[in-house]
């Protein structure tokens, strides 16, 4: 979590604090309010959460060529605080989201918008053995925090706009730290905006040529995972994943990049579980490997990207042994066998809108199996 943090940091200096934050364009306040959804048997007792919500930031003008691509977004940042609904058990929650809105014109006053945004949340109460027991929520003081949000924005004048939105937070510490069920948290919300700079002069256009090759690429992660289910075992270690990963990526467009390529990590806390159970007689270690074919698209920001992929196990023995030994199979977890999902953010040493190729990055990802999180890795990367 601390390299989450560290990386999200690095992101927002070259990305955010140039334009929407030492010069914002505007300020706002939010309050939210929703209840955390349960999403195990056993979860904490909750009522109604509420969340204040501190907004500042600006439009992107167009001095970065991707701005025009994405039509000119509003940049900006949000700090929040707010209760969970069990003060004792859940205590509160401080995040910080760097977001991403899209608006859509409806009329002169009237604007629809999607907002998207990513962070780090911290919390006052987290699962403690002894003192906090009762919290399988959130196993760690950190956590990552992701949130999307749906709104209608009215202008009452060129200074003033108030809106209504419906949205949800998430929070998980990717199997970093269990217990890990993670927050989910929708919410219905109201704010009011103040427009320090009501006028924008939008500059560029969409004049890149694109990339018609097709390049290669590789990408070097270490991952942690404390192994167990999203619950149990608590305090145990946290062992080393080591992932190598190669693709075929095209760019679609100036801003999106299609990948198709082989994902193999061996991970040592599997490599515990089947020398402590005996589960095989040899070949511990390479049956320790899982494999996986996978295609995505990375969302292309200037230095920045966000990635998404999913794929498919071709070799993944070891957790099929398991299952079968345990006899604790089900539908969902012999899908997890197969099925894998990643969520990734990278940094780029050059500008990779405008650099299709030689160019190094370094990234932060959630892996995920049929969306239970499986664990947080880092990486770094080179695009031929």
């Amino acid at each position: 979590m601390r390299y989450l943090a560290v990386f999200i940091l690095i992101f927002l200096t070259d990305t955010a604090f140039s334009q929407s934050l030492l010069h914002p364009a505007f300020v706002e306040y939010n309050v939210s309010t929703g209840r955390i959804v349960k999403n195990y048997p056993v979860f904490p007792q909750r009522n109604a959460a509420w969340v204040n919500s501190f907004v500042m930031g600006s439009r992107l003008n167009g001095t970065k060529a991707w701005h025009p691509y994405y039509r000119y977004p509003v940049a900006s940042f949000e700090i929040n605080y707010g209760t969970l609904g069990n003060s004792k058990v859940l205590g509160s929650m401080i995040s910080g989201l760097y977001r991403l809105e899209f608006p859509f014109r409806l009329s002169d006053k009237l604007y629809a918008e999607a907002v998207a945004g990513f962070g780090v949340a911290g919390f006052t109460r987290h699962y403690d053995i002894e003192n906090n027991p009762e919290n399988t929520v959130v196993g760690s003081t950190f956590t990552f925090n992701a949130s999307a949000r749906l709104l209608l924005r009215y202008y009452l004048s060129p200074f003033w706009s108030v809106n209504l939105n419906a949205g949800v937070y998430h929070c998980s510490n990717s199997h970093y730290k269990l217990p890990n069920l993670g927050i989910n948290l929708p919410v219905i919300s109201a704010g009011v905006r103040y427009h320090i700079q009501p006028a924008s002069i939008l500059m560029g256009s969409r004049n890149l040529e694109r990339d018609k090759k097709i390049h290669g690429q590789i990408r070097l992660a270490l991952g942690q995972n404390e192994q167990g289910a999203s619950t149990f075992p608590v305090n145990g270690p946290r062992y080393p994943v080591y992932l190598v990963a190669m693709y075929a990526t095209k760019y679609l467009s100036p801003v999106n990049k299609f990948h198709a390529g082989v994902e193999g990590w061996y991970n040592a806390g599997m490599y515990d579980y089947i020398t402590s159970q005996r589960l095989y007689d040899d070949k511990e270690h390479w049956r320790s490997v899982a494999i996986q074919t996978v295609i995505g698209n990375e969302f292309l920001f200037g230095h920045f990207s966000m990635l998404v992929n999913g794929g498919v196990y071709v070799y993944n023995p070891a957790y099929h042994k398991r299952l079968k030994t345990e006899d604790n199979s089900n539908l969902k977890k012999e899908i997890k066998g197969w099925i894998t999902a990643r969520l990734g953010f990278q940094y780029y040493i050059r500008d990779a809108v405008v650099h299709t190729g030689s160019n190094f990055y370094a990234g932060v990802y959630i892996k995920t199996n049929f969306g239970q999180a499986d664990f947080l890795e880092t990486g770094i990367g080179y695009c031929f």
